[in-house]
Parts: C-alpha cells; sequence; structure tokens
C-alpha cells in the first residue's frame, strides 16, 4: 500500500474504530441505574453521576486520541489515560459500590484495540477480572452480575476485535499478493521485451560483423536495422513498464521472419486472414521464436496462426520442460491467467524436419 492510501486509510480507520468505542458508551447506563438504587448519601449519589459523565467524555476523548494510531506513539497516552479513567472510576465507589466494575471494560476495549489481539486480549480480560472478582468479593450483597455483566462487554469486544484484526490482516495479505504478483508480471513483461530485442540485436550484429568486409552494403543495412530495433525496443520498454502498449500480432508475424532469416533460419508461416488477433498470442509468438534463435540450433521453424491457436516448431536440438527458462515460465503464467492452453513437447515424430537426434520442438497455444 502506498503511502498516500495508508493516509486516506488511517482517518478511515479510526472513525470506524471511534463508532464502535462511542455505541458503547450506551453501557453506562449500569453505574446510573445502580446510582439510582444506591443508598448511599445523596452527595455521594451525585459524585458518581458526575463521575460517569466524565467518564464518558474522557473514554471518547481518549478513543479518538489512540484509535487508529501508530502503537509505539500510543503507549504513554494509552497508560497515562487508563489511570486517569480508572481514577475517576474510582470517585463512584462510595456511591455504587461493587458496580464499579461496569467500567472495566472500557478500560480493556482500550488496551485491545490499540494492540495486537496476543496481547491485548490477555491484558483486557486482567484489567477487567481482578477489579470484578475484587468487587464481588468486597459486596456486602455478592451478585453474579457484578462479574458477568461487565463479562458479557468484554467477550463481545473480545471477539469484535478478532474479527477486526483477522479481517484487517486479510486485507494486508491480498494487498501484498496483488503487489507481489504486479511486480511478477512486470517483470514478465520487461524480460519478454527485452530477451526478444537483445537476441534480434545479438543476431543481426554477429552477422554485420561478418559480412563487414564481404559485403559491406549488406553490413550497413544491418546496422540500421540494429539502430532501428534498438530504438523500437526502447519505446517497448518504456511502453510495457507504463502498460501502455501491448505487442500486435502482424508486426510480432514481420520481425519473427526478419528474425529468422537473419540468424540463418527458415521461416514457413501460414497465417492467411490474420490481420489481428490476441495480445496473449503475440507475447507467445515473441517467446516463441526467441527460444528458437537462441536454444534451438534450428534450420527452419514453421509457424501457423489459426484463430485462437499458436503453433511454432522447429528441426533443432530441443528444449523439454526441465530446461525452461524464464520465457517461457512467464508464459505458462500468461496463459493461465488467460485461461488458455500451452503445450511444450518434442516436434518429433509428429514433425517430418524432426529427427531423433534433433527432434525439436513444438509450442502450442490455444485460447
Amino acid at each position: 500500500m502506498s503511502t498516500a492510501q495508508e493516509t486516506q486509510t488511517a482517518p478511515i480507520t479510526q472513525r470506524a474504530e471511534y463508532l464502535y468505542a462511542g455505541i458503547w458508551v450506551v453501557f453506562l447506563s449500569v453505574p446510573v441505574i445502580a446510582v439510582w438504587f444506591s443508598q448511599a448519601d445523596t452527595h455521594w449519589r451525585i459524585l458518581s453521576l458526575v463521575a460517569t459523565v466524565v467518564f464518558g467524555a474522557v473514554y471518547l476523548w481518549l478513543a479518538w486520541r489512540v484509535f487508529g494510531s501508530d502503537q509505539e506513539a500510543t503507549t504513554v497516552r494509552l497508560i497515562l489515560g487508563c489511570s486517569l479513567l480508572a481514577g475517576i472510576a474510582a470517585l463512584s465507589i462510595p456511591g455504587i459500590g461493587p458496580w464499579v466494575a461496569a467500567y472495566t471494560p472500557y478500560l480493556a476495549a482500550l488496551v485491545m484495540y490499540t494492540r495486537s489481539p496476543q496481547i491485548g486480549i490477555p491484558i483486557g480480560v486482567m484489567i477487567w477480572a481482578v477489579p470484578s472478582v475484587a468487587a464481588y468479593m468486597m459486596s456486602s450483597e455478592p451478585t453474579a452480575w457484578i462479574i458477568a455483566g461487565p463479562g458479557f462487554g468484554l467477550l463481545f469486544t473480545a471477539v469484535f476485535r478478532l474479527i477486526d484484526f483477522y479481517d484487517s490482516r486479510d486485507r494486508e495479505r491480498a494487498e501484498s499478493w496483488r503487489a507481489a504478483e504486479e511486480r511478477d508480471s512486470m517483470a514478465r513483461d520487461v524480460h519478454d521485451v527485452l530477451g526478444h530485442a537483445l537476441t534480434v540485436l545479438t543476431v543481426k550484429a554477429q552477422l554485420a560483423r561478418r559480412l563487414f568486409d564481404v559485403d559491406p552494403d549488406r553490413a550497413q543495412q544491418e546496422l540500421a536495422d540494429i539502430e532501428r530495433l534498438s530504438r523500437d525496443s526502447l519505446d517497448q520498454v518504456r511502453a510495457t513498464v507504463t502498460r501502455l502498449r501491448a505487442p500486435q500480432l502482424p508486426g510480432e508475424l514481420d520481425v519473427a521472419r526478419s528474425t529468422l532469416e537473419t540468424a540463418g533460419i527458415t521461416p514457413v508461416i501460414r497465417a492467411e486472414g490474420q490481420n489481428d488477433g490476441p495480445a496473449l498470442l503475440a507475447w507467445a509468438l515473441r517467446e516463441a521464436v526467441t527460444n528458437v534463435v537462441r536454444h534451438s540450433s534450428a534450420t527452419r521453424c514453421e509457424i501457423i496462426l489459426e484463430a485462437g491457436r499458436l503453433w511454432v516448431s522447429d528441426n533443432g536440438v530441443g528444449v523439454g520442460e526441465l530446461s525452461e527458462g524464464n520465457g517461457l515460465r512467464g508464459l505458462r503464467e500468461r496463459t493461465r491467467r488467460a485461461e488458455a492452453s500451452l503445450v511444450v513437447k518434442p516436434a518429433y515424430p509428429d514433425t517430418e524436419e524432426a529427427t531423433a537426434s534433433h527432434p525439436g520442438t513444438v509450442i502450442e497455444v490455444r485460447l
């Protein structure tokens, strides 16, 4: 996730958690009801009511300050805030007695929502359990609700915290996987463009060097082709990085024919009526021809382009499954994403030009 996205997401997360915190303030009605039924003196009951109102206001202020904020930055603020809330809650003890335990889920929630569940939930349970049990034991008329009432609040808070935590973690993992897949896809695109271009440039440079003394005019032509291909490749790299361009079949067919002829491989191309086609077939053609020129030592390459199907075969030494490089692996990933099929197999004995010693290779893509 980018910095800008994090900046936009943080306030949203903070507001959502703050809204959740605000909803639970309604349960401060428990100490208010306890004040109503209390037999304490009036001034203690009034103090308890004031303490409850102040407690709620401080709790909401503190929740806004710590929810959705950096964990390390909120540690001191959280400790001081919880201590202040505990002191305010203690002021209500003379008015409501053991029902002061009703405040404990709020302190526990602050801890649980600012720490990971592995740390926050155990601490939150202690914040609820110790005061609640103590209040129950010190009560003149003990009732299970002194412990169970705040306990239910704590239970719901813990469950919602776990749901929120694992949802957030799943979103982060999904974002991380998406970013990784995007990087892999970009790497495949750059590899396909550069690998093919550099192979062609290398072959043409070798040919130009051999022809330099024998046929200067042909050598000059090859050098001009190298310059043109270099510029075209640079444009394609730029377009690939910015996701603005994909290879087109007509252009790839022309480049394939020229590349094979330059490498001394006889091209046999059958693509009647194919003026255009899916980018996947163009990528597959590029990678297949690159493999033929680089690895096959072939003398003949046949390219068949039909509706939804590309067939590239040669009579070279063969490229088996175990020797697949980044290009073919990238092509497999592309076909998988497009829900197409890719077959890489020996051309022998299905292809007449292939022999047992030179089994050749077939690369077939079907949409």
